[in-house]
């Protein structure tokens, strides 16, 4: 591995959009990539109220816009509709709008009472599934128009993330959900309750990202506001954790304040990895770190002095990761940073996805 002194500057890895009109005016809130690995292609959606749409051209070292879509309201999600012809988006006036690529033209699908947080298209059941801030899961056909079914939650919903069949999310007072899809048949309708489980963050604060993995087992990453993490593994009756570990990260010393604590704002798996031995985490502190959690190594940094990096997606391949930077306004107004949002493109290497090939040493490669 290359230590400190050899380590490259990450403007020659990593791929900028050049444009700066195209560049996010706002703070990116969710990153979508398409399903067509041989055409790498993401959507991001802004609290601008637009959607942008990149295309990775990694030989050439190239991040187009190809297209910008206005959504009228700030977007808190995004997803690929139908055969990727359709985007669709989540806005904080609760409505959910599907735009036609062809046309730029936008349909509303429907609305819910409260912002909608995130929405997922799901394939296999040809459904839109949402959750919103108004405490409701519901799912749409946006084909026909209109709300398909959907039940009451009793939390608000703050984070998700969905990996076929699961659905994790985690909630308002400690509380996540992990439920299998293929069986919601038997709650919808039927009068039965979910059921909650406890947050594995003993933090007592609010979760800030969910993340699943599926391998041998499910796995289930949990990231909290004051820089704390906790990876489980998921019982195959989904109702209890396994706490394999906790840990804290995105955190500075400081000789006379102690320890700042800053939000650990997403955590993502590379594709490659079924096991707890490669994680992406992205911070407030302007940090984004690749994690070996199973031997507690640290295998690369990221230093983006001080910007928070707010979102981070790798691609199916695992050879692309998208990650933005913005102010993620963990310290609210009196914090604000007037650093332009940012939308990047990190190559994977070798040395970064198969590290553990290279020897045994401990120094991370660090990117300044």
């Amino acid at each position: 591995m290359e230590t400190q002194s050899q380590a490259k500057n990450p403007s020659g890895l990593d791929i900028n959009v050049t444009n700066p009109h195209a560049m996010p005016r706002d703070t990116v809130s969710c990153i979508s990539w398409a399903a067509n690995p041989s055409n790498p292609t993401f959507a991001c959606s802004d609290w601008d109220s637009q959607v942008r749409i990149y295309n990775v051209n990694a030989e050439e070292r190239i991040l187009t816009q190809q297209q910008c879509l206005n959504a009228t309201s700030p977007c808190l999600a995004v997803a690929w509709g139908h055969d990727e012809a359709q985007v669709l988006t989540g806005c904080t006036d609760g409505s959910i709008k599907s735009f036609d690529l062809a046309t730029e033209k936008a349909s509303v699908v429907g609305y819910h009472d409260g912002p909608v947080k995130d929405l997922y298209w799901l394939a296999e059941a040809n459904f839109l599934l949402s959750l919103s801030f108004d405490k409701t899961l519901r799912f749409w056909d946006p084909r026909q128009g209109g709300h398909v079914a959907g039940f009451q939650l009793d939390y608000k919903s703050f984070c998700s993330d969905l990996v076929w069949p699961y659905l994790a999310v985690g909630m308002s007072e400690e509380k996540l959900l992990i439920m299998n899809l293929n069986e919601v048949q038997n709650v919808l309708g039927s009068g039965r309750t979910v059921e909650y489980l406890k947050s594995p963050v003993v933090s007592k604060l609010q979760m800030n990202c969910v993340r699943l993995m599926k391998g041998d087992e499910l796995g289930v990453a949990v990231s909290a506001v004051d820089g704390r993490c906790a990876l489980s593994t998921v019982t195959e009756n989904l109702n209890e954790l396994k706490n394999d570990m906790n840990f804290k990260i995105h955190r500075v010393d400081k000789e006379k304040n102690g320890q700042l604590m800053y939000p650990m704002n997403t955590v993502s798996f590379h594709p490659g990895h079924k096991t707890w031995d490669f994680i992406c985490t992205g911070g407030g502190d302007g940090k984004m770190f690749f994690m070996d959690m199973k031997k507690k190594n640290r295998i690369v940094d990221f230093d983006f002095h001080g910007v928070p990096v707010t979102q981070t997606r790798f691609d199916q391949s695992g050879r692309f990761l998208a990650y933005s930077l913005g102010y993620d306004w963990a310290r609210g107004v009196s914090g604000y940073m007037s650093q332009p949002s940012k939308i990047c493109v990190h190559v994977m290497q070798e040395k970064e996805r198969f590290w553990r090939y290279q020897g045994d040493n401990n120094y991370p490669i660090k990117y300044e």
